[in-house]
This record gives C-alpha cells, sequence and structure tokens, in this order.
C-alpha cells in the first residue's frame, strides 16, 4: 500500500500529494522498513529502548538516517513528554501534561499520534503539535476510555 501511494505521489504536484505517517510501534525487526515511508514518523518508546536508546533525544538522533528525505521523527517518552527531529536538525521537545490522577493509560500513544497528525493538519507547527499531543495524551490518561477526551 505505502508503495503504491510513493508511485501515485510521484505523478502529482505538491498540493495533490498523499502525506504518509507511520508508526514503529513494536520492537520487530521487520516493521523497521516502515522507518523509510512516511513523512511523519513515530518511534515508540519500547522500539527506542529495544534499539539500545535511554532517551527520545538520544534515539532520535540514533535513528533520523533511517527516515526518508525531509521527514519528521517523532518519541512519545511517557511522562517525559515527546521530542521531534525534523529535516532542519533542530530537536524539538514539549514536556508531558499528567493529569492529577492517571486512571487508564490504554490508547493514549495512539492518541497522542492522532492528536499529533491532527494538529499538523491544521497548519500548526511541529513546536505546537508535539505540545498539542502530549496535552490530550496526558488527559486520555485521566479518563477512563475515551469518553469525554474532546
Amino acid at each position: 500500500m505505502l508503495q503504491r501511494i510513493e508511485q501515485y505521489n510521484a505523478t502529482q504536484p505538491l498540493q495533490q500529494k498523499v502525506r504518509v505517517s507511520v508508526e514503529i510501534e513494536k520492537p520487530r525487526e521487520e516493521l523497521f522498513q516502515l522507518f523509510g515511508y512516511g513523512e511523519v514518523v513515530f518511534v515508540s518508546k519500547d522500539v527506542a529502548k529495544h534499539l539500545g536508546f535511554r532517551s527520545a533525544g538520544e534515539a532520535l538522533k540514533g535513528l533520523y538516517s533511517r527516515v526518508k528525505k525531509g521527514a519528521t521523527l517523532i518519541c512519545a517518552w511517557a511522562e517525559e513528554g515527546a521530542d521531534a527531529l525534523g529535516p532542519d536538525g533542530q530537536l524539538l521537545h514539549s514536556d508531558a501534561f499528567p493529569p492529577p490522577r492517571v486512571v487508564d493509560t490504554l490508547g493514549a500513544g495512539d492518541t497522542f499520534n492522532a492528536s499529533v497528525i491532527f494538529s499538523l493538519s491544521k497548519g500548526n507547527s511541529m513546536q505546537e503539535a508535539l505540545r498539542f499531543g502530549c496535552q490530550v495524551a496526558g488527559k486520555k490518561c485521566g479518563l477512563q476510555g475515551f469518553d469525554g477526551i474532546v
């Protein structure tokens, strides 16, 4: 599917290209080929730790060579927030926004990813998108399930 999108995009003007985001969530070697496909690539803390990295920033610097030219690599690190590294080489960071009481963390990572993508789709900067992703993921952790997240 991703290869078909690449073929399609090769024939389209910039405004009509499909933007792709991918997540490498599980530490399985066969998934690592996905690094090269997204304009926005999310790598999980689990994968980063599996590969020997001890922080989001360290992981981004160590893994950035795997993404395609012009891509942004993002790594959330739970209670430490999230970092992003883009083609300009600037490492961005957002602190976490923990709720007063953690109730349910299931789906917090997906909530973070979706919130970052949503924010970027609205034209926000990567710094704003990281912050928004951390805010919404933090709110989700204070809720059982997803009711009331928005």
